[in-house]
């Protein structure tokens, strides 16, 4: 038997996986250790993968997320 996915299961894996993307971006411009943020990636996005979420999707909203908190944190 596998696993039932449903919408929320589907929604939460889609938004865990934009939110690593994201923190994985902004560890990455901060020049931070990204290891442990990048270890997160993948399980992350084969979970949303798995709930039948659209990967390109997901990357196109994090990297739309990541340039917006670029424009509202310019100059800090």
């Amino acid at each position: 038997m596998g696993q039932v996915i449903t919408v929320a299961n589907a929604d939460q894996a889609r938004e865990n996986a934009i939110r690593v993307l994201i923190a994985s971006q902004k560890a990455d411009r901060a020049g931070r250790a990204t290891d442990p943020v990048h270890r997160q990636v993948v399980p992350a996005l084969d979970q949303a993968k798995a709930a039948g979420c659209n990967l390109r999707s997901i990357h196109a909203d994090a990297d739309r997320r990541y340039g917006q908190w670029l424009i509202d944190n310019a100059g800090r």
